[in-house]
């Protein structure tokens, strides 16, 4: 039926019609490029975590174990070695953390979340690692806190039960979840055997005379097992003893 212009109604309707799809699709367009850039433009991208500095403290074992007693060293030698292996953690020599862990640590030789943080907060650093050895049945229960100095962050705990050498090796895996944790990079590939935990106790015990852990202590007078380190990782040598104590660590001109 034409108008009174004598146009058909329904030429008009379709320009119409058509204009307005016209007009949304252009307005979705529109909107999408604006949601588009605005995405774009919120996103902040996360910088990688690198630097994190970690101290090392001697672990907790039961009051009155003495079988137990050289694990308290041991766990931060076989931690020391791990870190070897970490890029974006940077483990401080344990010759360094000791004077605070011992003064800390008090004649009770135990460490609290609370005493942890204080260490930690008292070497400026992120993180300290406060571990826990106990026996059971099968073998020994190992847990591993790592603490930070403020409250706002939230620690991190790895627990694990088993012969005592199987869960020395899993110490690395610690480390390892720690750094996922912190969405750091994960250990580099470990291309040589790190020594069993009972194969560290040696070691463990010459540490525990070095700093006075459990017994007297009797600094700079481990100059053979010191040497002999060396020779074979001096890395792991500089992380454990003080490099002004001993000769086979000075610097080679």
């Amino acid at each position: 039926m034409p108008n009174r212009l004598g146009k058909p109604y329904g030429r008009c309707t379709r320009l119409a019609a058509r204009s307005g799809v016209l007009l949304i699709v252009a307005l979705v367009i529109t909107f999408g490029f604006i949601q588009s850039a605005c995405s774009k433009k919120n996103k902040v991208a996360i910088p990688p975590i690198s630097g994190v500095q970690l101290a090392l403290i001697p672990f907790n074992i039961p009051s009155g174990n003495q079988d137990l007693r050289w694990t308290a060293m041991a766990g931060p030698i076989m931690m020391a070695k791990a870190s070897e292996y970490a890029q974006d953690i940077e483990v401080i020599p344990l010759w360094q953390s000791m004077p605070a862990a011992l003064e800390t640590g008090g004649a009770s030789r135990t460490f609290t979340a609370e005493s942890a943080a204080s260490i930690a907060s008292f070497l400026a650093v992120e993180w300290s690692a406060m571990g826990e050895i106990s026996p059971t049945k099968s073998g020994v229960s190992i847990m591993i806190d790592f603490i930070p100095p403020r409250s706002i962050q939230v620690p991190f705990r790895f627990k694990k039960s088993g012969k005592i050498d199987d869960v020395g090796s899993q110490l690395p895996a610690a480390l390892n979840q720690f750094l996922y944790y912190l969405a750091a990079r994960p250990l580099a590939p470990i291309d040589k055997k790190i020594p069993t935990m009972t194969e560290m106790k040696s070691l463990a015990e010459v540490l525990d005379r070095e700093y006075g852990w459990f017994v007297e202590a009797n600094p700079g007078k481990a100059n053979e097992a010191v040497a002999d380190l060396a020779r074979t990782d001096e890395r792991l040598a500089r992380m454990l003893f003080n490099p002004a104590l001993y000769p086979a660590l000075a610097p080679t001109k």
